[in-house]
């Protein structure tokens, strides 16, 4: 398996919930963390499927994660 940035995310994004598991901050049901994960694996694969070459992977899978960062700050940043 190669190192991809989606694999990156998943993996700090599993490292934050462990180690916040027993705290009150943690407001994620199980089920939302179990989703969430499950979207990036299926977007990592989605990208694997399409893009080939490993530069563009990187690229692409880069861009994604900030266009969705800069989503969620908006949709933050609008709604409240």
């Amino acid at each position: 398996m190669k190192l991809t940035p989606l694999n990156i995310v998943l993996a700090c994004f599993l490292t934050w919930v462990i180690s916040e598991w027993g705290n009150e901050q943690l407001r994620l049901p199980w089920w939302g963390i179990g989703l969430f994960l499950m979207t990036l694996l299926f977007g990592d694969v989605v990208f694997r499927l399409f893009v080939k070459d490993i530069k563009k992977l990187w690229l692409a899978q880069i861009g994604f994660i900030l266009m969705t960062g800069i989503l969620l700050v908006l949709i933050k940043a609008l709604a409240g």
